[in-house]
């Protein structure tokens, strides 16, 4: 059954550590097993955001001559372990600090760390703990654009939002990857320029390349794929299959499990002798449960045949293997709208209401082109005008308050909200905060006019939030923007 290569290279970094920490220390597992050491921080599975990793042990060993720590971590630009010695500690308590800030960051597998205690008299006792994972420098995620393309059109859609595999290792060859939504599924298409390539290579080798798919629906930044992950792959010779990961944690150890399992998804693979070949997969909606998210965290990886015929995997955003299957580097991959023109209902609903959008459309140029009017004393009783100048009056005291808001007023002029509001447009025809914003523009007109202050310290002056804001409202009520309004209007 084939797992990818992926298992290949946790079983290959764990093997390395097993062999270089355990065997060339001479120490033997049976004398692990029954040992008086255990980690007391950090635990297998542990996430470490921080630029320091503290490790704590509990020592219950008699006679306890030292502690040697050690670690197995990947270097960058490398997908092979390094083990190196963290240091020894000689009295309690058994606690040291790592500095991991020259690290990169350890996904995946995550790193590994061994203590032996050195017993006087007696065998070394040893204890470990793997899959720590450390999280703690900042990773560039792009957000990329899916745009949309209806269901059974041919094609991958627009070639504007296509991302290049870089890191091919070869100039005549290149690679990119788009991605497109409709109703029913999420497209993902690659297309790959191969000179070197042909068909009658190895079968093994054909059956070996191909695209991994890697979607994690939940952006939930996990640092190695969980249950949760969806993973597909597609080779260019034989049947898609899906793999699904589990995270086995045990006596201090981890291991990331994955367990293949086939799938019938509409998967098309397109081969030109001597030119390079094409990957069409289409997931299902189904597949992400109820319904199809809006963004997804997501990375795709070529297996290219490099000029020996052996797969090199080459990852969309980068990186070594182990980023390239960690969820914490993957980029963001949003759906855009659907475009108005592909939805036939509708066109239908804006053709058969155009007059009434029309109708619309006029009546909202006119609330905007309109200014606060009041009505004329035959419209209004004296006792309504006599309360409208007192609410007037306490505005135009407060207006310079940034936070001056309907229920400070409505408090001072002993109404309610709704009241207020309802009093101010009957008597202006603008709302509260339309009526505040008008006024607050009528007092910067005048310091415009008079003044030479900056546009932001008038803004400032006048209650609004910031000049952005006057210069709304300016748009709104004048049809101008301030600098045009003093250009024409200030006095010499």
């Amino acid at each position: 059954m084939n797992y990818l290569n992926i298992k290949s290279a946790v079983v290959r970094g764990s093997a390395l550590f097993a062999v270089a920490v355990f065997v060339a220390g001479g120490i033997a597992i049976a004398s692990a097993q029954s040992n008086c050491i255990t980690f007391e921080s950090p635990l297998a599975g542990s996430v470490i955001p921080e630029m320091s990793c503290t490790i704590s042990l509990n020592v219950e060993c008699r006679n306890v001559s030292k502690v040697d720590l050690q670690a197995r971590y990947i270097p960058e630009h490398s997908d092979s372990p390094m083990i190196v010695s963290l240091g020894t500690i000689s009295r309690p308590p058994y606690k040291l600090i790592w500095n991991t800030y020259n690290l990169q960051n350890q996904l995946f597998t995550g790193i590994g760390i061994l203590a032996e205690a050195a017993i006087s008299g007696g065998a070394p006792q040893v204890a470990r703990q793997e899959g720590i994972f450390l999280t703690h420098k900042p990773v560039d995620r792009k957000s990329i654009p899916v745009p949309y393309l209806p269901s059974g059109a041919p094609g991958a859609g627009s070639d504007t939002y296509a991302q290049e595999f870089k890191r091919i290792g070869d100039p005549q060859k290149s690679a990119w990857g788009a991605v497109v939504w409709n109703e029913k599924e999420l497209i993902f298409h690659v297309s790959v320029k191969d000179p070197s390539f042909y068909s009658n290579q190895p079968g093994k080798n054909i059956a070996d390349a191909g695209l991994e798919i890697m979607i994690d629906p939940t952006r939930k930044r996990a640092p190695y794929p969980t249950d949760r992950t969806l993973f597909f792959v597609v080779p260019l010779s034989g049947a898609p299959y899906a793999v699904n990961y589990r995270a086995e944690i045990a006596d201090g150890a981890f291991k990331p499990i994955p367990q293949s399992s086939r799938i019938d998804y509409a998967c098309n693979v397109g081969i030109s002798e001597f030119k390079g070949y094409n990957i069409r997969a289409a997931i299902p909606k189904e597949a992400f449960g109820r319904s199809m998210p809006d963004t997804i965290s997501c990375n795709m990886a070529l297996r290219v045949l490099d000029a020996n015929g052996k797969v090199q995997k080459v990852s969309l955003t980068g990186g070594n293997v182990y980023e390239m299957y960690s969820p914490f580097s993957w980029n963001d991959y949003y759906k855009l709208q659907k475009p108005l023109f592909m939805n036939s209902t509708l066109q239908w609903g804006i053709f058969s209401a155009i007059g009434f959008l029309i109708a619309l459309t006029v009546y909202a140029l006119v609330s905007k082109l309109r200014k606060p009017q009041l009505l004329s004393n035959f419209e209004r009783s004296e006792e309504a005008k006599a309360v409208f100048e007192r609410v007037n009056a306490v505005i135009e005291q407060e207006l310079i308050k940034k936070e001056l808001k309907i229920d400070y007023v409505a408090n001072r002029c002993g109404m309610d909200q709704q009241s207020l509001n309802l009093l101010i447009k009957r008597n202006t025809g603008f709302n509260f905060i339309n009526y505040l914003q008008y006024c607050r523009s009528e007092v910067a007109k005048e310091r415009l006019r008079s003044s030479r202050s900056s546009e932001t310290s008038i803004a400032d002056l006048c209650g609004f939030d910031s000049a952005i804001e006057m210069e709304k409202c300016f748009g709104k009520f004048y049809h101008t923007t301030p600098y045009k309004f003093r250009t024409q209007q200030q006095v010499a």
